[in-house]
């Protein structure tokens, strides 16, 4: 979807317009229950409040829509106190994607504190079923903070509206969401990085094709690849081509740019650059054109422009210039 150059990443508008088009996109019988999850520039008023409203699930039951969300979550200064008030042993193991304990990484509940903490309900004017959590992973040995930030952890955090569930899993459920940005990549490889047009609906046209091959290349390596080329990206594909077998097969070999045949602009041949048939301007000695300080055996390069119109008397062997010429190529020495 285009916008003006003026939009900020933070416009709620239009991520309703693009939640709203998503969800018209599902099928109807795949639209019961669906998981909705944004970066941190989705934690605003208009998003979250309109993804509640359609999370039906509860007041119609089996009949409504089971609609969930995981949207990062500032760390700001609400966050921020609420994370000094958590105590060691609040903080459990966090987990990977594939169910492994991530040493390192740890995660906590911040909602109870944010809720009932000391200084009252500070999500009060969020939605009731919304949960906050956090995470944090310790610094590179030499890493420096920004001013204002942990010196010893690198904070995250999240708000979704699940209500059951461990910690842990929430938290890796979110972190998949990092793989939208893969697809982004690949929608820029594609042809999105670049408008080709002034026009607004030319630039649309660009983009819905350069969103289709994303689609395309995407079930190709789902269907039709194996190994390393069913992760691939698009311009690892655009420039090697696999085998029968599924491996990867030799490089395509790459055109030559200062070949003058592929340099067409049309199919016709009047539209097209072709070679040009002159040849090649030689180098050929003459010592008449040898320039002062010239070495004896180095050849002068041919003129550039066309020859003039020979003199109507041309000069005897005798003439001063020649004389001239002759003396001051003799008198020179060689540098």
């Amino acid at each position: 979807m285009q916008r003006t150059g003026k939009a900020g990443a933070f416009t709620g508008v239009d991520q309703v317009k693009v939640i709203d088009h998503t969800l018209a996109q599902i099928p109807a019988v795949h639209r019961a229950d669906v998981l909705v999850t944004i970066d941190g520039a989705g934690a605003s008023h208009e998003v979250i409040d309109h993804l509640t409203a359609l999370n039906t699930a509860n007041d119609h039951g089996g009949r409504g829509r089971r609609l969930e969300y995981s949207i990062g979550w500032p760390v700001d200064t609400r966050t921020k106190s609420a994370l000094a008030r958590m105590r060691q042993q609040d903080w459990t193991s966090g987990l990977r994607a594939d169910g492994r304990v991530e040493t390192e990484a740890e995660v906590v509940d911040l909602t109870g504190i944010l809720r009932t903490g000391v200084g009252g309900d500070e999500l009060g004017n969020w939605p009731a079923d919304l949960r906050v959590i956090a995470r944090r992973t310790p610094r590179a040995a030499g890493e420096q903070a920004e001013l204002g930030e942990d010196a010893d952890f690198r904070y995250g955090a999240f708000a979704t509206n699940t209500p059951a569930g461990q910690v842990q899993w929430l938290d890796a459920r979110h972190r998949t969401q990092a793989h939208v940005e893969d697809k982004m990549k690949e929608l820029k490889a594609t042809g999105a990085e670049k408008l080709p047009s002034a026009s607004w609906d030319r630039n649309h046209a660009w983009i819905q094709l350069a969103a289709l091959a994303v689609t395309l290349t995407a079930w190709m390596r789902h269907l039709a690849l194996t190994g390393d080329l069913a992760k691939a990206e698009p311009k690892a594909l655009r420039f090697q081509a696999p085998g029968r077998s599924g491996a990867p097969g030799p490089p395509r070999p790459q055109a030559d740019p200062e070949d003058p045949t592929r340099l067409g602009l049309g199919r016709a041949p009047g539209h097209r650059l072709q070679p040009d048939p002159r040849p090649a301007p030689r180098l050929t000695p003459n010592p008449c054109l040898t320039r002062r300080g010239t070495p004896a055996g180095e050849v002068e390069p041919a003129p550039t422009r066309a020859p003039s119109a020979p003199p109507a008397h041309p000069p005897t062997p005798h003439s001063p210039v020649e004389i001239t010429n002759r003396t001051r190529s003799a008198a020179t020495p060689p540098p």
